[in-house]
């Protein structure tokens, strides 16, 4: 596996490509090509396309104002809801070792891989929860809890918020890592965001930073307590989404 693409876009990123991070970062992907024969982790296997389609755009959310100060700080507690083979929450862990990460996955088959990469990659402050985002966000000790919310490609934007704000604290955010027709669905979302307690204040282009990355960052401000009957229960938030 060349690393040259993937070193060059870290620097882009003004992320330093240590030898040791890229080392777990291919180490990584070795674990997921692996399991992936037995468990559908991802569609996309080949080293340079995982590079940008996967790397890359975990690491693209350092380019959200003060990000990276405060995931190397040592203090900031961060949820990665749905996040399957742990895209970008492993990914970011990896990139910022002090960062204290939570993966939320409901799949069992998926939190057993990201389980297994704990333990060869010996990670630690990083904690796998197997529960679905409805339920786990009425938790004491996760509601109201993470500085940092994020999520990728989970569901739409007006859904996506009713699972992620409720585990934002108060003047944290919550970063939807959308595609490049985010404003479809940010038109739609805006009320729903705004009664779970949070308000848009930017969207990123990433393809700004990487011509190859067509991600967008829609960064939330939590600036207001999410009610208390949200989220609601299991499924409801994707059926009947917050008009």
């Amino acid at each position: 596996m060349n690393s040259d693409i993937f070193e060059q876009g870290l620097r882009e990123f003004g992320i330093d490509p240590r030898n040791e991070l890229v080392d777990l970062i291919k180490s990584y992907h070795e674990i997921l090509i692996e399991w992936n024969g037995h468990t559908n982790l991802t569609s996309v296997t080949d080293w340079n396309d995982a590079v940008y389609r996967h790397y890359l755009d975990s690491a693209s959310l350092v380019m959200i104002d003060s990000l990276s100060s405060h995931c190397d700080s040592g203090h900031t507690r961060l949820i990665d809801v749905g996040t399957g083979a742990g895209l970008p929450g492993m990914i970011l862990k990896l990139l910022f070792p002090k960062l204290h990460v939570t993966l939320l996955e409901s799949s069992s088959k998926k939190c057993h891989f990201l389980q297994e990469v704990c333990k060869k990659l010996d990670l630690s402050g990083l904690e796998i929860v197997s529960e679905r985002a409805e339920i786990q966000g009425h938790k004491q000790g996760y509601r109201e809890s993470y500085d940092i919310v994020v999520s990728r490609a989970v569901s739409k934007l007006n859904v996506l918020a009713e699972y992620c704000l409720p585990f934002c604290n108060m003047g944290g955010v919550m970063v939807a890592m959308k595609g490049r027709t985010v404003n479809a669905e940010l038109n739609s979302a805006m009320n729903s965001i705004s009664v779970l307690g949070g308000r848009v204040i930017e969207v990123v282009d990433c393809s700004t930073r990487i011509a190859k990355l067509d991600g967008r960052l829609v960064v939330v401000l939590k600036d207001s307590n999410t009610p208390d009957r949200y989220p609601r229960r299991a499924g409801m938030p994707a059926k009947r989404p917050i008009r």
